[in-house]
């Protein structure tokens, strides 16, 4: 297992967890798991996920935990900039949007933007149908565009004011 794979996994943990330490005990638990295992995987980054995902979900049922959030009335927009101030509210901006998402919504939007997987892949890898995927791909882009109006808007009348 190299450093590239374990990052990778750590991200997909924190998508999941969004708690940096939930998100270490979620990985390390998952390698834990990996390494008693008998079973030597063909794709075993795509094992090791499917580890954390059901992991990740007995731990939410066993803390009876419910991760579904409103979306807020006030966000930050996505910038394209790329000055420091810039890239700073960027992370601010997709950390909020994070914030919006339950986790079967952060799951997918990390498997689509971050590793380039197509709907059939994410279908295919969360055992679910690629209808589902794509809605809940499109339900992800309407919040983003709704959190990106309503900061406009908040902008925008905050200009005009002073």
């Amino acid at each position: 297992m190299d450093r590239e794979l374990l990052q990778s996994l750590y991200r997909y943990c924190l998508c999941l967890t969004r708690h940096v330490p939930a998100a270490e005990d979620l990985l390390q638990t998952a390698i834990e798991r990996w390494l008693s295992s008998t079973a030597k995987p063909q794709y075993p980054k795509a094992y090791l996920r499917t580890i954390i995902r059901n992991q990740f979900i007995d731990d939410c049922r066993r803390l009876k935990r419910i991760d579904f959030d409103p979306i807020d009335e006030h966000a930050p927009a996505l910038l394209d900039e790329a000055c420091m101030e810039q890239v700073a509210l960027q992370h601010d901006l997709i950390e909020y949007l994070f914030s919006q998402l339950n986790a079967a919504e952060r799951e997918v939007l990390y498997l689509w933007a971050v590793e380039g997987f197509s709907a059939a892949e994410i279908a295919n890898d969360l055992g679910q149908p690629r209808g589902s995927i794509l809605s809940r791909l499109h339900r992800i882009k309407i919040k983003a565009v709704e959190i990106m109006q309503n900061e406009t808007t908040t902008a925008q009348s905050n200009g005009q004011g002073s």
